[in-house]
């Protein structure tokens, strides 16, 4: 959802203060970029938010050891554990999210947390008000917004009622998992999360 196409010109500096976000931001989000003085018109690169304050992350994705010192999963299938909640204000935020989704019977192992706060982390570093103003969707009149950077059309599509605000942490989760269900099969399904357990980079669903 939130990336960019690098122009001639273009500097990661430059791309970085645009997104109101960080050099080491963009090669942390973009592991295919070795040297920041080196990038190429014409190629991709995943934007996040203006934050990089993060708590969680994508640590239990190989099986190794979670936020919290406790195993990581290997992404949830059918019927498998979905792991454990990861800690800091983001867990707080994905459990909240989890309680309300359960309650709406979306099923629990559709919806690993760790692979929602791994979503996060690339997507807006954790920063609900992370906005990209300079995608293709942005360019559409409809940036990407929010922790799991959904576009407007979307969020309205997939929010639940009485959570209809796309800059509430909970909403934009809310609506971010469902899309993902909708379109993937469940959370562990997104493609970013599916190259990240491979060993690959991170790419935008």
């Amino acid at each position: 959802m939130s990336n960019y196409r690098i122009k001639s010109g273009d500097t990661l500096s430059g791309i970085a203060k645009r997104n109101h976000t960080s050099v080491a931001a963009l090669m942390k989000a973009n592991p295919q970029i070795k040297n920041a003085d080196l990038i190429y018109a014409g190629k991709k690169l995943n934007i996040p938010g203006s934050k990089d304050e993060f708590v969680g992350g994508n640590q239990g994705l190989k099986g190794g050891k979670g936020p919290g010192g406790t195993k990581g999963t290997q992404g949830a299938q059918a019927g498998a554990p979905v792991g454990d909640v990861p800690k800091g204000q983001v867990g707080d935020w994905i459990k909240e999210a989890m309680q309300v989704l359960s309650a709406a019977g979306v099923p629990a192992d559709k919806m690993n947390p760790q692979d929602i706060a791994a979503i996060i982390q690339h997507e807006s570093s954790g920063n609900p008000n992370a906005q990209n103003n300079w995608d293709s969707n942005a360019q559409k009149g409809t940036p990407s917004i929010g922790l799991m950077q959904t576009i407007q059309p979307t969020f309205d599509s997939y929010k639940l009622p009485g959570h209809n605000n796309i800059r509430n942490p909970v909403d934009n989760i809310i609506a971010g998992v469902r899309y993902s269900i909708a379109r993937y099969g469940s959370v562990s399904n997104v493609p970013g999360i599916k190259s990240m357990r491979t060993g690959g980079g991170y790419v935008g669903y």
